[in-house]
């Protein structure tokens, strides 16, 4: 491997002078047929990882140990936890249990060898600590950030808490899991890859002046060998990404199956669409919510787009101007344009005389009567949906 890498990495660029960027630029196939050709030697495949861990423990505050005993989950949201309280857990896990703690990748702590779990919950500390809190707080995780770290670009803790909070308000889920992993840059000591949704800490400008933004992922798994999930939206100001996840996470609501994982929800509607197709529904809803704007432009498990995002762009600008006007824009389709060339658009502004002005903008630029006019994708939009 190494001798391949000296060979033909990129080590001519510094900055992508890693395997990392090797294996990303030819593929693992590729790698693994010129390491078997290097040594001579025709290794076996890794084969297929049979047993899928499914890691809900903190979903239900305790597990069960080998030896009959219990360990009690307790919730420290993005890892804010002080020494005193650390002191109270030792002096509770020597009372109610075997006196040992861990830690987890989530930030939580568990107390182990307890047989008495009500007592120990009865404790103070299990009322600032929840053994089971909000979905949203569950399975919180929050590197330092800039308050204690020089890479840092934003606070990141404080950011993911205000985010949990916020959501907890707005879309409230009494059952269901969601694994929100924040990073304070791009390092990824938040482990932002591999969270359902993943927050990357980032500098944006915002009317002229440098502020704290995120760029958002969606699709991380932590399930059998894990996977790194996709970029949405890119530089989202801090002031408005929390508007954009409420928007996903009305979706998740209204769309989930019960107790379904945001995971599974995403295998099953989301990885239906494109990543832009995503990121714009996610800015629209934001956008709709903040007009009043009472109409629903979402997400279903039947599509019909193949993530073709040209084909997703017109059925949304047809959708749209359904729910605004209550007519189609054209009386036929046919492969997502209309069937009837010499039609022409009517203006959404005789249907609905009050309607929202970039809304209208919005559906004549994806159903122009000329097709040749007709945005494309969906970065020729946003512009029309920034909040202010």
């Amino acid at each position: 491997i190494i001798d391949i890498f000296r060979r033909f990495g990129f080590r001519d660029n510094r900055n992508k002078n890693r395997l990392f960027f090797l294996v990303e630029a030819v593929g693992m196939e590729e790698i693994r047929r010129a390491i078997c050709q290097n040594a001579g030697i025709d290794f076996a495949r890794g084969g297929e990882t049979m047993t899928k861990l499914d890691f809900n423990d903190p979903d239900h505050g305790r597990v069960q140990l080998r030896d009959g005993t219990l360990g009690v989950h307790m919730v420290v949201p993005a890892g804010i936890f002080s020494g005193s309280d650390l002191l109270s857990v030792a002096d509770v896990s020597e009372k109610y249990g075997d006196g040992e703690i861990r830690f987890d990748i989530e930030q939580s702590i568990y107390v182990l060898g307890v047989k008495e779990v009500n007592l120990l919950l009865s404790e103070p500390l299990f009322k600032k600590y929840k053994s089971v809190d909000s979905p949203y707080k569950n399975h919180l995780i929050a590197c330092a950030g800039s308050q204690h770290c020089a890479f840092g670009v934003i606070e990141n803790k404080s950011d993911s808490i205000k985010m949990a909070e916020y959501l907890e308000q707005k879309v409230p889920l009494h059952e269901g899991r969601v694994r929100m992993y924040w990073s304070g840059c791009v390092k990824g000591c938040g482990l932002h890859g591999l969270g359902d949704i993943g927050f990357e800490g980032c500098k944006v400008k915002v009317n002229g002046e440098m502020e704290g933004g995120v760029n958002i992922s969606l699709g991380g798994k932590i399930t059998s060998e894990g996977l790194e999930g996709y970029a949405v939206v890119k530089s989202a100001p801090l002031r408005y990404a929390h508007f954009y996840v409420e928007t996903l996470m009305l979706e998740y609501k209204r769309v989930k199956n019960p107790y379904e994982s945001f995971e599974l929800f995403h295998e099953r509607i989301l990885k239906l669409y494109t990543p832009a197709f995503i990121g714009f529904v996610m800015k629209l809803g934001a956008y709709m919510r903040d007009k009043n704007i009472n109409i629903e432009i979402g997400f279903s498990e039947k599509v019909n787009t193949g993530k073709n995002e040209e084909f997703e762009v017109f059925e949304l600008g047809r959708k749209l101007y359904y729910k605004l006007s209550g007519s189609e824009a054209y009386s036929a389709y046919e492969r997502f344009t209309n069937t009837l060339k010499n039609e022409k658009l009517q203006d959404i502004r005789m249907f609905t005389p009050h309607v929202d002005e970039n809304l209208s903008i919005l559906c004549e630029r994806i159903l122009d009567t000329k097709e040749q006019n007709r945005a494309v994708v969906f970065s020729e939009l946003e512009e029309l949906i920034l909040l202010s």
